[in-house]
């Protein structure tokens, strides 16, 4: 592991993290709402669609002495191509949309006052164009649905995939972080601070500079001595924790040091206020794909690829499906050899997902029984895409964002 390392991450009521999660359950849903409606579809088949361009428009709110005032809603825009019936049959996608939203942000956001101050828009076609048949997005039955999912599920796209492991301490912790602030020891001494929250941690060698910004909720706090109070108190609370993830972490005999910074950008009279516990409500916009990596975070030093897998399609887009045969592959390779690894998995378009272009491996002095382990570890991966696309879909992608376990 390199000798510095910066890892950012941002927590579930920061935008983008929200238009991922959004991305992510709506494409669940929509899943689910089509086995449900058509069930000779049911756990195999589901018509094409994507939403990986979902976008949420922050509200403009003011706050005075505990109340506060809306001026203009949010808006989530979901902008893609999108199946809207089999043969007579419609599916709501305008409905499952709403439901996604609605589910997310009472979830991240710990509230339901944003429901009456949320507006929605999709933006879709489904024009298939001339590289694939008229039942891609307008399939007139449900049999030439099935029929051109058989002949068209190839790579969308020409991508590349990155994957490695194991995690680090400092990448590991920024998810710790998260996890710490969602649970109900943090949430009952802090009702006041929201999830809105961003973590930067700076490591070199075994000195570690963490910033985090917590925002606080103006509706539970009326002066700035309470403010005040709230972040140094969160600030002895997470910075315990901090410790005590290190100490049993990272390695000991280095002589760990710990700076920990808080709301950096507070003066004596401006601090972190957000209304709901999000800058959403500042006026901020989320977007996918500018938010944590597949791992959870952004690191400044690892390899990544600029794919964003919220809201793609699982069946046939490369950018998905290659990501968790890179993820798979690369903690199989960790879990079976011990040896660290990077995992580069490129598409070409048109390519069968379980064929791709070439599977690359980088890990340092492996043996050769261990490149025969690494071998037999890729054609397995490559041969199980229909158990990791089904896995992907069933898991919550809430539980995935956090990183808890199945």
């Amino acid at each position: 592991m390199a000798s510095f390392e910066v890892v950012e991450r941002k927590f579930r009521g920061h935008p983008d993290s929200l238009a991922d999660l959004v991305a992510q359950t709506f494409s669940k849903k929509y899943i689910e709402y089509a086995w449900k409606t058509f069930p000779a579809l049911f756990n195999r088949y589901f018509p094409n669609f994507s939403a990986d361009k979902v976008t949420i428009s922050g509200a403009s709110t003011y706050h005075v002495d505990g109340t506060y005032k809306v001026t203009k809603p949010i808006d989530a825009l979901l902008i893609g191509k999108i199946t809207p019936r089999i043969g007579d049959i419609e599916i709501d996608v305008d409905g499952v949309f709403r439901e996604a939203i609605e589910q997310v942000f009472a979830k991240c956001l710990q509230t339901t006052n944003f429901k009456h101050h949320l507006r929605t828009m999709i933006y879709s076609v489904d024009l298939a164009g001339p590289d694939h048949g008229a039942g891609f997005y307008c399939p007139e039955s449900i049999e030439q649905l099935i029929e051109t999912l058989k002949a068209e599920s190839r790579a969308n796209d020409t991508v590349y995939i990155v994957a490695y492991a194991p995690l680090s301490v400092t990448e590991s912790l920024s998810i710790h972080l998260e996890q710490v602030t969602y649970s109900q020891e943090f949430r009952q001494i802090f009702p006041e601070i929201g999830t809105d929250i961003k973590a930067m941690i700076r490591r070199n060698r075994s000195e570690y500079d963490i910033t985090l910004c917590l925002p606080i909720l103006p509706e539970k706090v009326s002066t700035i001595s309470v403010y005040e109070s709230i972040i140094a108190n969160a600030k002895e609370f997470l910075l315990g924790k901090i410790e005590s993830y290190l100490k049993s972490n990272a390695e000991k005999s280095l002589g760990i040091t710990i700076q920990l910074h808080v709301n950096t950008k507070d003066t004596t009279s401006k601090k972190y206020f957000a209304l709901w516990g999000t800058s959403l409500t500042k006026g901020d916009v989320g977007a996918v794909g500018r938010g944590n990596r597949q791992q959870g975070f952004i690191s400044g030093v690892r390899p990544s690829t600029n794919e964003a897998v919220s809201g793609k399609n699982p069946n046939h887009f490369a950018g998905i499906v290659c990501q968790l045969a890179a993820d798979k592959m690369s903690q199989e390779i960790f879990l079976t050899t011990q040896l660290e690894n990077i995992v580069y998995i490129s598409a070409n378009n048109g390519d069968a997902l379980d064929d791709p272009s070439s599977v690359d491996i980088l890990v340092a002095h492996a043996t050769e029984s261990q490149k025969e382990q690494i071998q037999h570890i890729i054609n397995v991966t490559l041969a199980m895409l229909p158990e990791l696309r089904q896995s992907y879909i069933v898991q919550e992608p809430f539980d995935r964002f956090m990183g808890f376990k199945k």
